[in-house]
């Protein structure tokens, strides 16, 4: 997807929460590619929307309710208009915000009518990445580490510490090896 496109799906996916019958914003918090491609423009495209729903106890909940429907209705109605796959918006992300990094540091990047999209900072976004630091994120990794002025493992190691605490999970990640990696 690039840039472009994600605006126009963003924009269809508003206006379908209205057809849904949303009457109160959703707030959705947008990670990863889409950042990169709409923020930092340092690439031109990404596969997918990694994305968590804000503000919604019930996504949690099995099976889902209301607000939840509706919004899976209007990516899905959004997936049908444009002939993409349903997942194009994806929360295959919430573990990691939801359990290891749940403080991201969210500022509001754009509105789309009933769908209000956030964007993390930078700062966080580097984080994750360097916490899971796969081949396809380098070149992000290297873009956010000249953008934020990180020029040492251990100005590395204190952002992670900041959004990651959990020495467990650094582990998990093994981010000793991905810091290794970088610098």
């Amino acid at each position: 997807m690039e840039e472009e496109e994600i605006l126009q799906y963003l924009t269809m996916l508003g206006e379908e929460l209205m057809r849904q019958g949303i009457t109160q914003p959703v707030r959705l918090l947008v990670v990863g590619g889409v950042v990169m491609v709409t923020l930092l423009k340092n690439r031109r495209s990404t596969e997918d929307v990694d994305a968590i729903l804000l503000d919604l106890p019930e996504m949690t909940e099995k099976p889902p309710i209301t607000t939840v429907k509706k919004f899976i209705r209007a990516r899905n109605a959004v997936a049908k208009k444009y002939n993409i796959p349903r997942k194009w918006l994806n929360d295959s992300v919430k573990q990691f915000i939801l359990d290891y990094a749940p403080h991201p540091d969210i500022h509001l990047w754009k509105t789309f009518q009933m769908l209000h999209v956030y964007f993390p900072s930078k700062e966080y976004l580097l984080a994750s990445k360097l916490m899971t630091f796969r081949p396809k994120d380098q070149d992000d990794v290297r873009t956010l580490l000249e953008d934020l002025h990180i020029e040492s493992r251990e100005q590395a190691q204190a952002l992670v510490d900041r959004f990651v605490p959990d020495k467990r999970w650094q582990d998990y990640y093994e981010l000793d090896a991905n810091l290794n990696d970088i610098f």
